[in-house]
């Protein structure tokens, strides 16, 4: 029996390739050790077989942005913990493989707030990042809000001025209307971060769920409470 060696360096002298090259391999999910992909460089490796996928490459790993429909009132979890403890979306249709280094170094962006569900997002992609802080009151977001109660076409103008009130400089257009007799629907640009279930309180409606149900151009769609989905790198918002 050999001494254990980390799986990278033993990997950087088999292929002849830096322990860089080796560790970029590994998180690509193509090294296997005795059949098994293996994503953690530190494994240790012994008299085990070790294998590289046949028409592995060198290519960059990809940023991924990542979706997920957060049920209400859930906090936001560490994407790592949706990888093994959450369903992919039979939506995903990115391609992207089901790696660890995908679910890491994701930033969120346009959270939702406390009392909030729907789409949240998180991204390892530079513009989507980008986009989605100094850009983010140039997008449209569109919410539903399940309520009990009756308000008239005044009452939701009032709701409209009360989303606005804080807002500083031209106010966004508020679209707000009703989808059946218990759900509201809201969409403006520059949405005060948990201001919607205050607004809509206001007007003498009690909230059920506030859910948000697009950001930009991108939808949570079908998607079922705590599912989770990559969107196609070159899908924009």
């Amino acid at each position: 029996m050999t001494e254990p060696v980390r799986l990278s360096k033993f990997l950087a002298h088999q292929q002849g390739i830096s322990r860089r090259e080796a560790e970029h391999l590994i998180a690509k999910g193509v090294v296997r050790v005795a059949g098994e992909i293996v994503e953690a460089p530190f494994f240790k490796v012994t008299d085990e077989e070790v294998t590289v996928d046949e028409g592995a490459s060198m290519a960059p790993i990809e940023p991924l942005t990542l979706v997920w429909y957060q049920p209400p009132g859930t906090p936001l979890p560490d994407p790592l913990t949706l990888r093994d403890g959450a369903p992919r979306s039979a939506l995903d249709n990115s391609g992207a493989d089901w790696l660890k280094v995908h679910f890491l170094s994701q930033q969120p962006l346009a959270e939702l707030g406390e009392d909030e569900s729907g789409l949240a997002v998180w991204s390892q992609n530079r513009g989507v990042i980008r986009k989605l802080g100094d850009d983010l009151d140039q997008l449209e977001q569109e919410y539903v809000v399940e309520v009990e109660g009756t308000l008239d076409d005044e009452g939701l103008k009032r709701i409209g001025f009360e989303l606005c009130a804080d807002i500083r400089g031209r106010k966004p257009k508020v679209s707000i209307s009703w989808q059946s007799d218990t759900r509201l629907r809201i969409a403006m640009k520059r949405v005060p971060v948990g201001g919607i279930r205050g607004a809509v309180e206001e007007q003498g409606l009690k909230v059920i769920e506030v859910r948000r149900l697009r950001l930009g151009a991108i939808l949570l769609g079908r998607m079922a409470p705590g599912e989770w989905r990559f969107l196609p790198v070159d899908v924009r918002f």
